[in-house]
């Protein structure tokens, strides 16, 4: 396996050794912290304020907002789950308190042997040339044995059960009083978890202990070992302990000699992972994908939609807010928001150095068992901007986000890609379980698209043209019209792969059969539905039946599926059922629309018109092309008509 991965961790570590022990807001809004080695985040439940030389002096119990507490662990508390490791500092009551079985609602197995692991641990460290105030403090307080008195003494502090009973609560101390002889505290936070010095007096401690350097697989270099690893979530990333399954056995003979990794190093490494999928990554199920910039300067996301990288601070959507008209521009509306985009686009990359450098990983992080590195890659800042610029462009057309019928250029996000490619209009909850197992499916099939500039899977293409082709098969004409957008673009994006120049704006010299015979069942659509606008108070039976099952459809959406098979056919069958409907519009509209269709027969090759095998997909891009043409031309019709009102 390529080992950049490791390397790029350690960088990442050394590169924020500012940014340790600081609380950030992550991903869900949750509390992130990059940790220092040999520490790990808890969840505190009760502070402790105790004076220098170790007196009680108050307690509270921790805010939910607060809980997230930053402690030192030893290479078996770290890792605890039957044992009955102690952490050095901070701890659960089963622990610091020696009568804790006295008070406790349920028996804690050796809390005894808990309690005198945890006071040799503490006193270690205390008696030792790496002490610090704070920690002989918390020795002085522990070892005068009243802490669950001092609690209890305390109102509201520690629960307690009708029979005078209380559960495990984890502490943490602050330590507060007269400093003006003790200067180094005097500069510090109270908070044990909040003291850099602290920190690094532990760190000092710990490295004291360690073993004789050996040769660490990470990184090459000579380093203390350590055969337990930390954890991601509840899995981990690098395990060897198996002794009974197939970790090492028939290669060597024990996991020395499979696996030996640095301690530290390997502690920064989780941390600095941990850290970066909590403040940044994606998740997609198990599967997990995370990409930073080497500075962690900001970057568009590989799966956002244009409208999340270009955000709603920046004048991007089409239309006016007010009245749904488009915005009138020189070059054309479609034109105005392809140069928005692109421009917010180039604006990531105005901050960042030549050499920054992107890196990606994505891996599998199952609820327990063993992490599954499933990509790791590095390239040039410049590059992935260029990629994903290029994604969006070659892919983009005008689209319409779901929650606001607002319009925007560019492409959909690659959730909402998997939303319309496999979910049904309406998905059951059992439906929708499933639809979650195809999330890493579709992650990992396109995000090489975006961030590489790989070619779109062909049966994606062909699956969204299917759909699009089916709008009978949708209940709600907005769930209709997204597909078709999204089918266009995936049609547009493998045109230009395949070397053609497509662009947003409808290509009227073109004479390729789909092209054009799409364009033509888009005038035909467009002649019916705006007799539709025009006659909204004589419905017929039929007309309000198919409103209460789904949406209104024309003969053209009624007969596209067998169109795409059958074109030269059905659009005679098309053209006889949109003749009644010319006389419900206006002369200068009818003419409008025979003359186009007349442009477009002209521009079909010898017997292309008479042709009837099959289209591809091209005609759906014909289509849209051509229905946006026609409702932006309204739209714009009916703007400058209400304004000269």
């Amino acid at each position: 396996m390529n080992m950049n991965w490791v390397r790029e961790l350690l960088d990442l570590y050394e590169g924020n050794r500012q940014l340790v022990g600081k609380i950030e807001i992550g991903r869900f809004g949750e509390e992130v912290t990059l940790l220092p080695p040999f520490h790990t985040i808890a969840k505190a439940h009760i502070t402790v304020h105790i004076s220098p030389e170790g007196d009680f002096i108050r307690a509270f119990r921790v805010n939910k907002t607060d809980i997230s507490t930053v402690i030192p662990v030893t290479e078996d508390s770290a890792s605890r789950t039957v044992n009955i490791a102690p952490h050095p500092l901070c701890d659960n009551l089963s622990y610091i308190a020696g009568n804790f079985k006295d008070y406790a609602q349920k028996p804690k197995s050796n809390p005894e042997k808990k309690h005198h692991a945890y006071l040799e641990g503490l006193k270690a460290w205390a008696q030792s040339p790496y002490s610090h105030e704070k920690v002989r403090a918390v020795y002085s307080y522990v070892l005068r044995e009243h802490t669950i008195e001092d609690l209890l003494s305390s109102p509201g502090v520690l629960p307690v059960d009708e029979n005078g009973k209380i559960d495990d609560q984890f502490i943490r101390f602050s330590i507060e009083g007269d400093m003006d002889d003790r200067s180094s505290l005097r500069k510090c936070p109270p908070e044990c978890w909040k003291d850099p010095t602290l920190w690094d007096a532990y760190i000092d401690y710990v490295k004291s202990k360690l073993g004789d350097p050996e040769l660490s697989y990470l990184t090459g270099e000579d380093s203390p070992i350590s055969y337990l690893q930390p954890r991601i979530g509840m899995a981990k990333l690098i395990s060897s302990n198996d002794g009974d399954g197939f970790t090492y056995r028939g290669r060597f003979a024990t996991k020395e000699e499979a696996f030996a990794i640095g301690y530290e190093e390997s502690l920064r490494l989780h941390n600095a992972l941990r850290w970066i999928i909590d403040r940044q990554g994606k998740s997609y199920g198990d599967l997990t994908v995370v990409v930073w910039e080497s500075k962690l300067e900001p970057l568009p996301a590989f799966d956002a939609g244009a409208d999340e990288i270009c955000g709603e601070d920046i004048d991007f959507f089409m239309g006016d807010e007010e009245n749904g008209a488009p915005v009138k521009e020189d070059n054309g509306p479609e034109q105005t928001q392809a140069a928005r985009f692109l421009s917010a686009i180039d604006g990531y990359g105005k901050k960042l150095d030549y050499d920054s450098n992107t890196m990606l990983l994505a891996l599998n992080i199952p609820t327990k068992g063993r992490i599954s590195i499933m990509e790791s890659s590095s390239l040039p800042t410049s590059v992935y901007l260029d990629n994903v610029k290029r994604w969006h462009a070659d892919c983009g057309l005008i689209h319409t986000r779901e929650k606001d019928n607002r319009r925007y250029y560019g492409m959909v996000s690659l959730k909402g890609i998997a939303d319309l490619l496999y979910k049904n209009d309406s998905t059951s909850n059992k439906d929708s379980k499933d639809f979650k197992k195809l999330l890493p499916t579709v992650c990992n099939r396109l995000r090489p698209c975006i961030i590489y500039g790989r070619p779109l899977p062909i049966d994606m293409v062909n699956l969204a043209v299917r759909k699009a082709s089916s709008p009978q098969s949708y209940k709600h004409e907005s769930k209709w019209e997204q597909m078709l957008s999204l089918a266009s673009s995936m049609v547009k994006k493998k045109r230009i792969e395949q070397g053609e120049k497509w662009t947003m704006a409808l290509n009227k010299d073109s004479k390729n059969r789909s092209y054009l015979f799409g364009r033509l069942l888009a005038i035909a659509d467009r002649i019916e539905y705006l007799t539709y606008k025009n006659d909204k108070g004589s419905q017929t039976k039929k007309d309000k039946k198919e409103k209460e099952e789904g949406f209104k459809q024309t003969n053209a959406k009624r007969y596209m599926t067998v169109f795409s098979q059958r074109p030269s056919r059905t659009w005679q069958i098309i053209a006889e059922r949109v003749e009644p409907y010319k006389q419900k519009l206006s002369i200068s509209t009818v003419l409008y629309c025979d003359h186009l269709i007349e442009e477009i027969c002209q521009n079909f090759a010898e017997n292309d018109f008479l042709d009837d095998s099959p289209l591809d997909g091209l005609y759906l891009l014909g289509y849209y092309h051509q229905s946006y043409e026609l409702r932006n031309k309204n739209e714009t019709k009916e703007s400058e008509e209400n304004e000269n009102e």
